[in-house]
């Protein structure tokens, strides 16, 4: 009996033969790679912190290589997106050795890289609550910041599209685009009144900055993601708002192209010499002239491209000059102003299919977790990166700019959005049973 006892305990798992978690084997560590980690996110929208951005890249790395090394394993977390994200990835590379400059692909493809270790990262070291709240409470603090910045420089009498902290408005755009549905999914979600409060000063200042940049595919992507979150959260206030939105946009575009055609004295001229809108058809013009230049090149580099990087586009068209039809304006040195014909174009038709493919996965998958979701808080993130990735498409459509700091963030809100999915906190707790 007694021998029967010993060997009954020796069989029960000691702390030693269980797994260390990092935390314990290397203390403070993974406090170390988070704190990094946030610092380096919240650097991405200020172009005066671009050598923080930089710097703290190269940080972050280290830490992370030194972490894998400790650990003896990477910082993976299994997402729903790996086999499509590898596809694209891979065949990006496979693309490099057609490009029009390979060294110059070579350093692109290094940013995306980047962009795939940002993503991952965050999945790893955020994936508790507490994290995530903290990380996303930055992200709004940034978007305010940013947005209040960005009305403090618009001027009635001499209105120039703002900027904000970031290099172009086209920039700043691209950016609001992507934050605004947060705080819209806050602010019109269940949580706590104070919060939803927030939501609307954070929503309010982001408009305001939106229309002062002058942007009319960022008011286009605007109307969008209002109706798909009205879509979504299915409340009479969301679609209010949208309807009142779309109003007020199709007057301001309506009264703008008017002006221009058959402008009234001291009416119509006077609001569109105030009125913060872009007016005229030539830029529509001409993207159409882009888009159409595009296709053809298409059809001759439909498989691996030009080359993956904006900046191949100009090293192959925009040497000689070019002879356009009077009225028309150049387009070698545009660029492709689509993001579906860049990759098409840069990249080939299949790297265009991989990336379409997994923008039809994160809408699916994310629709279908946010009926799945409990809290108020994993709603707010899950239609929030929902709407949020429609708009951004939409914007995408008319600018190629998933790029440089905007690029990472788009990976850090996805990455948020995938750690609010209930199917993968249940495996992940599945995972920790089975290593225990």
């Amino acid at each position: 009996m007694y021998n029967q006892l010993v060997l009954e305990r020796r069989a029960v798992p000691t702390t030693s033969s269980i797994a260390m978690p990092a935390s314990e084997r290397a203390p403070y560590f993974d406090m170390v790679v988070r704190v990094v980690l946030a610092v380096y996110i919240a650097a991405l929208p200020f172009k005066s912190l671009l050598i923080v951005e930089r710097n703290g890249f190269i940080l972050l790395l280290g830490l992370l290589i030194g972490w894998s090394a400790i650990n003896r394993r990477l910082f993976y977390s299994r997402t729903p997106y790996d086999m499509v994200l590898l596809a694209f990835v891979l065949w990006v590379r496979l693309t490099i050795p057609f490009s029009v400059a390979p060294p110059y692909s070579v350093m692109e493809y290094g940013k995306l890289l980047q962009q795939m270790v940002v993503f991952y990262a965050v999945m790893y070291f955020f994936k508790e609550p507490r994290y995530r709240q903290v990380l996303l409470g930055l992200i709004g603090v940034m978007a305010m910041v940013v947005a209040g910045y960005g009305i403090s420089q618009f001027n009635l009498e001499n209105p120039q599209a703002v900027v904000s902290f970031l290099p172009a408005e086209v920039w700043l755009t691209t950016f609001l685009v992507m934050v605004i549905p947060f705080g819209l999914a806050v602010a019109l979600g269940e949580g706590p009144a104070e919060i939803r409060a927030v939501g609307v000063l954070a929503v309010g200042l982001m408009t305001v900055s939106l229309i002062a940049t002058q942007s009319r595919a960022g008011l286009v992507a605007l109307i969008g993601e209002l109706w798909v979150m009205a879509w979504f959260i299915r409340s009479v206030s969301a679609k209010l708002v949208a309807a009142l939105a779309t109003v007020c946009v199709i007057t301001a575009v309506v009264i703008v192209f008017n002006a221009n055609s058959t402008p009234v004295a001291g009416v119509t001229a006077g609001i569109t010499n105030s009125l913060p809108l872009k007016s005229g058809l030539h830029s529509v013009v001409h993207r159409f002239d882009i888009w159409w230049f595009t296709l053809s090149e298409i059809t001759k580099h439909w498989l691996v491209g030009i080359g993956y990087g904006s900046q191949s586009y100009f090293l192959l068209y925009g040497q000689d000059q070019e002879v356009v039809l009077p009225g028309h304006a150049a387009v070698t040195h545009a660029g492709t102003h689509n993001i579906f014909l860049y990759l098409a174009l840069h990249v080939g038709l299949p790297g265009m299919l991989f990336f379409g493919w997994f923008i039809v996965r994160v809408v699916l998958k994310s629709s279908e977790e946010y009926r799945q979701a409990h809290d108020w808080l994993s709603k707010a993130v899950l239609v929030g990166s929902l709407v949020s990735v429609v708009g951004l498409m939409l914007r995408l459509q008319f600018d190629q700019m998933l790029v440089g700091s905007l690029a990472v963030l788009f990976w850090v809100l996805l990455a948020m959005a995938v750690l609010s999915y209930s199917s993968y906190n249940r495996a992940a707790e599945e995972i920790q049973v089975r290593r225990f």
